[in-house]
């Protein structure tokens, strides 16, 4: 006895050959590459999430002490090595700047000491570093990479912004590593 349904959906086959032979594939690929897909999802994610954090200095030009980039490199170098980190931090650097609109000639040197903590903190956290104080670090490694740029800067507008900066991002960063970087770390841990 012939299944009427059955009948409908080979018909809808035969005739949609190019979709249904499309599809099979694409399910293939995802099962043969579910590591690198949900790999290139999650980084994805975290790049969105560190681009668009700073967006608010679209409106407010004041200095962005509250971003969540140093967070997402951290986690991207942690769980993916520490060169994905840093090609990762150089990328979201970039983007964040030009999502905000505030691209100025100081933007590349943020790039470097991101790329820098992209090395230093898979290994401290290796070595049993809690996340509020690795964020800490991470911060304070930053600010004492890059603030220096704004500190031989003869410009007293430029060293006050760096004060400014660096006074909220260090204990702010060690806030969102805590509330936000432990349950990130865990949903990272069971998905990644």
């Amino acid at each position: 006895m012939v299944r009427a349904w059955l009948v409908s959906l080979y018909g809808y086959g035969r005739e949609h050959r190019q979709y249904v032979t499309s599809f099979f594939v694409f399910i293939l690929l995802f099962v043969l590459f579910t590591e690198q897909v949900k790999a290139f999802i999650i980084i994805t994610i975290l790049g969105l999430a560190g681009t668009f954090s700073q967006f608010y200095k679209r409106v407010f030009q004041a200095p962005p002490a509250f971003e969540l980039v140093i967070l997402a490199t951290v986690a991207v170098s942690v769980f993916y090595g520490p060169v994905i980190g840093a090609l990762f931090a150089v990328v979201v650097s970039i983007t964040s700047e030009i999502a905000s609109q505030a691209l100025d000639p100081f933007s590349i040197t943020y790039t470097f000491p991101r790329a820098v903590i992209a090395f230093v903190a898979p290994w401290l956290y290796s070595n049993g570093m809690s996340l509020p104080m690795l964020g800490f670090l991470m911060s304070l490694l930053y600010n004492a990479l890059q603030q220096p740029v704004y500190w031989l800067l003869t410009d007293p507008e430029k060293r006050i912004k760096s004060i400014y900066f660096g006074s909220l991002n260090i204990p702010l960063n060690f806030l969102i590593f805590k509330f936000i970087g432990e349950p990130l770390f865990a949903i990272l841990k069971a998905v990644a």
